[in-house]
């Protein structure tokens, strides 16, 4: 199925080529918002000019392996050579991004489209250090009643050190079937603790987005995760807040891993009625192709609206904060962001495994490239780990307050 994105480009929804802007994963049975429907058809194209053209080029490739496997004094069965040749053509690129994946961990992650989860029901991300940390729990999941707080580190998975190893990886090792069990080894800084925990997974509806009304006429949304239809979501939510009395909006993108870009554009569509969202530049048989995403007449275009955002806030809403920032349409409260402006493609190979890796960048509205850098927030407020109120929060009500009061 092919879809239209802003610019009048083809999309690609189909399973074997999906486009990576998210560092955030939630370990359900997949990677939520880890795959972005960009325009890659022309990508496709490429890898299958590649498929059908003379294989000469790579048939020295295919004589190493037969020689290995039959004469090595070392046994190695062809997979783990193939997949060892695959591992060190990816290392010459020399993108912390790239990533193989083997056809069953290929597979989870593909599982990530379901609406309905089997897993433990948190979301996790790695920090400066590498560390994979727990930046959200979610309600009633097995996560929640194990007992795993925000904070949390984790070490090992069944037992295996998981340091260094692809995020995606450590997300196919926690995966699984409902009603099997997972050992987890982790390290709570808060109590200077090592905690051994096992969990049962279970399946699990997840939701995309929360939302309250405050002080009876602020709408706060917690916006988890972009994913597909997720805009649908949230304008059926804000006409709702807009109904029980909101005067002005709280967008809540702390801890959002990003996710499909195309609803990280439709979000943004929401608060703008023009001027450019978003640019990608990518390379294609040595070509750089330049991509722009346009905003088109949104709904609600006047209300006030303060987004918040944390050191956890990743690509697709790094995109949204400052897409909408540039375009003077909203205020940022908070931390300075991850700082994500690299995409990767994901494409699946013949005997089912996949590779990732980086094949664009993006720039916000005023051409900036935030990758490795982050978004600065207009007004900057630290969140203690030991704070027992939300001052991020708690500023940005004041802030929209203000903005409330300047229109009335």
């Amino acid at each position: 199925m092919l879809n239209v994105n802003k610019s009048g480009d083809t999309v690609m929804k189909k399973n074997v080529l999906r486009v990576v802007i998210a560092v955030v994963v939630v370990i359900f049975t997949f990677s939520t918002g880890l795959w972005v429907g960009i325009s890659f058809d022309s990508f496709k194209g490429y890898l299958l000019k590649i498929k059908q053209n003379n294989t000469s080029e790579i048939k020295p490739i295919e004589e190493a392996i037969d020689l290995i496997s039959g004469n090595s004094l070392v046994k190695k069965s062809k997979d783990e050579l193939l997949k060892a040749a695959i591992e060190g053509i990816l290392s010459v690129l020399d993108d912390k991004h790239t990533e193989y994946f083997t056809a069953e961990e290929y597979k989870k992650i593909m599982e990530s489209y379901s609406g309905t989860m089997s897993g433990i029901g948190v979301v996790v991300t790695l920090d400066d250090e590498g560390q994979v940390v727990v930046v959200r729990i979610l309600p009633d999941t097995p996560a929640s009643r194990a007992g795993i707080m925000e904070g949390d580190i984790i070490t090992e998975v069944d037992g295996i050190d998981i340091e260094d190893m692809a995020l995606e990886k450590i997300v196919a090792m926690i995966q699984g079937k409902e009603g099997t069990k997972v050992n987890l080894k982790i390290y709570r800084p808060e109590d200077e603790d090592i905690i051994e925990v096992t969990i049962t997974r279970a399946r699990f509806d997840v939701p995309n987005l929360v939302s309250e009304i405050l002080e009876e006429d602020i709408g706060h949304i917690w916006y988890y995760a972009f994913q597909d239809g997720g805009a649908q979501q949230l304008d059926k939510e804000i006409q709702k807040l807009i109904e029980d009395g909101a005067k002005g909006l709280i967008l809540d993108l702390r801890n959002n891993p990003g996710g499909v870009l195309d609803d990280a554009v439709e979000v943004c569509d929401l608060f703008l009625d023009e001027g450019i969202i978003v640019t990608t530049r990518e390379r294609m048989e040595d070509k750089e192709i330049i991509g722009k995403y346009s905003a088109r007449e949104g709904k609600y275009t006047e209300i006030p609206l303060v987004i918040l955002i944390n050191e956890f806030s990743a690509s697709a809403s790094e995109l949204v904060a400052g897409a909408l920032r540039d375009n003077k349409r909203a205020i940022l409260v908070g931390e300075r962001s991850y700082g994500k402006g690299v995409v990767q493609v994901l494409y699946e190979l013949s005997d089912g495994s996949g590779i990732k890796f980086t094949t664009a960048k993006y720039f916000l509205p005023l051409g900036s490239f935030i990758d490795g850098v982050g978004i600065n927030p207009d007004v900057l407020v630290k969140l203690e780990p030991d704070a027992t109120e939300d001052v991020q929060l708690n500023r940005a009500i004041e802030k929209i307050n203000t903005l409330i009061s300047e229109i009335e």
